[in-house]
């Protein structure tokens, strides 16, 4: 059982290079089948065990870039920053190790188990850790099919539902090898797999949106460090920057600025915005930025609220609704809290939006997102169906020269491929980036480089199966599947 045990770590360790910078997801499609081969004939506690391992290499290679944050901008020394980093490694292997423990308990025929009950079992826990204690649904299997010929689905089923389709394909790759000389299972696994790649190419060639109106944008990264940002000098260079970008606009223009681009509020800076307000109406420019709020009750309580507003012809804010755990507030504060103050780590307290709001520039109108929560699939639907363009502001500086802006990057592609519309993503540092509706980098800043980036594309109106649908697809099938299931049970009584 050590044997394997080392096997699904090391499997684990490969499972992350299918996401970007390495986009090799035939690696993660490998390293899935080696792990449903790996949980043949154990028992409960084994299989638990096994997919636990997995999930330690799947997430140490994957996410372990957040001690980049923790010790840096955490201010926790080598030793600290490790602990809380692998404890945040196992936390998350736990779900990993859910995976096996339900496939034990439904498994009941081979080809069956491999092919319908462990996607299955994979989709449900990613739902599951998409949603419990806020959410984190970062490293979503079914994101490094993004570019790949077997992304045509996403518009139909989302990220996710790709997760069942790689699932899928990993567990055919299994009933293959172990039925290389039985023709009906060889027949069947493979008609699978040719089904899914030839209707992803069909569904690709689908334009479930149609062109609305062009448009000019910029995209600004002030490449500001984290003690620049929050002092004086930042606040003068960032407003500075604004003010060139308005003087170097074409007329109707939109132009972005990251997430927390303005540390003072719009009270605060009343007089400026009125300036700039009136300076990008007198060009019919819409300008977006992210900014930080708070009212006087928030003052008193040392509160704010994450916020992207629009300036000029742009009108409508909205406040960040999906919050970073331990970033910007504390899960069950009561216990934890006391912890944290011990450790002497502070988290500013953030209050959530409660409102999905569009941002609207003329007839344009805008889905706004802020940070991580471009990778809430569910939360990005609520606007983006009636929007025409997505826009996404972050500050990833937190996480350095590491992967995981990168894999951010990849995410905000998902979305574009998911509702056929382009996306603008404005970072501090990067990487910011204009994605077209086919989900296409047609314009990208590098690291830590001071840059703004302008192209001219098209926005799109309507709407993909996906964006009124949801995971409402994956659901059925896992419906469906599971009366199959009810089915088998039935047969072997």
């Amino acid at each position: 059982m050590k044997t394997k045990y080392i096997v699904g770590l090391i499997a684990g360790l490969f499972l992350p290079l299918g996401f970007e910078p390495f986009g090799l997801w035939g690696l993660t499609l490998v390293s899935l089948a080696l792990l449903i081969f790996l949980l043949e004939n154990l028992d409960k506690k084994q299989s638990f065990k096994v997919c636990f391992t997995f999930g330690l290499g799947y997430w140490l290679s994957g996410i372990s870039w957040v001690y980049v944050s923790i010790h840096y901008h955490g201010n926790q020394d080598f030793l600290s920053s490790s602990l809380i980093t692998l404890l945040f490694i196992i936390c998350l292997s736990v779900y990993t190790g859910m995976v096996g423990l339900l496939y034990y308990y439904l498994s009941i025929a081979k080809n069956y188990n491999e092919m319908v009950i462990f996607p299955v079992c994979w989709f449900a826990i990613e739902i599951i850790r998409s949603s419990l204690f806020t959410g984190f649904p970062w490293l979503l299997i079914g994101t490094t099919l993004s570019g790949s010929i077997l992304d045509g689905w996403i518009s139909v089923i989302g990220s996710q539902g790709n997760t069942l389709i790689l699932a899928t394909l990993s567990g055919s790759l299994v009933v293959v090898y172990r039925n290389i000389k039985s023709t009906r299972p060889l027949f069947f696994s493979s008609l699978v797999v040719l089904t899914i790649t030839f209707s992803s190419i069909f569904i690709k060639s689908i334009h479930w949106t149609t062109p609305y109106q062009e448009v000019t944008a910029s995209v600004y990264q002030p490449n500001l460090t984290l003690e620049e940002k929050w002092s004086y000098e930042g606040i003068t260079k960032t407003k500075n920057l604004i003010e060139e970008s308005l003087k170097n606009s074409t007329r109707s223009e939109l132009i972005i600025f990251p997430e927390t681009a303005l540390i003072q509020t719009k009270e605060v800076m009343e007089g400026w915005l009125g300036k700039i307000n009136e300076e990008a109406n007198s060009k019919e420019v819409s300008l977006l930025t992210g900014i930080m709020a708070r009212n006087e009750a928030e003052i008193t309580n040392n509160q704010m609220r994450n916020r992207i507003i629009g300036l000029g012809k742009a009108t409508g804010s909205y406040d960040k609704i999906k919050l970073v755990p331990f970033g910007e507030f504390i899960p069950f504060e009561g216990i934890i809290g006391n912890l944290l103050d011990f450790m002497g780590l502070t988290i500013t307290s953030t209050l959530p939006g409660n409102q999905y709001n569009l941002i609207e520039s003329g007839d344009l109108k805008i889905a706004p997102s802020i940070c991580y929560e471009i990778a809430f699939g569910n939360l990005v639907n609520n606007t983006a169906k009636q929007a025409n363009i997505l826009v996404t502001i972050s500050n990833d500086t937190w996480f350095g020269e590491s992967i995981g802006p990168v894999q951010h990057l990849q995410i905000a592609v998902d979305r574009a491929l998911e509702h056929q519309k382009p996306v603008l993503r404005s970072t501090n540092s990067g990487f910011s980036a204009i994605i077209d509706n086919k989900g296409n980098i047609i314009a990208k800043s590098g690291f830590f480089e001071e840059d703004r980036i302008k192209s001219t594309l098209m926005t799109y109106s309507g709407h993909t199966p996906y964006a009124s649908l949801g995971n409402l697809i994956g659901y059925i099938y896992v419906i469906i599947s599971m009366m199959l299931w009810l089915c088998i049970k039935r047969t072997k009584v």
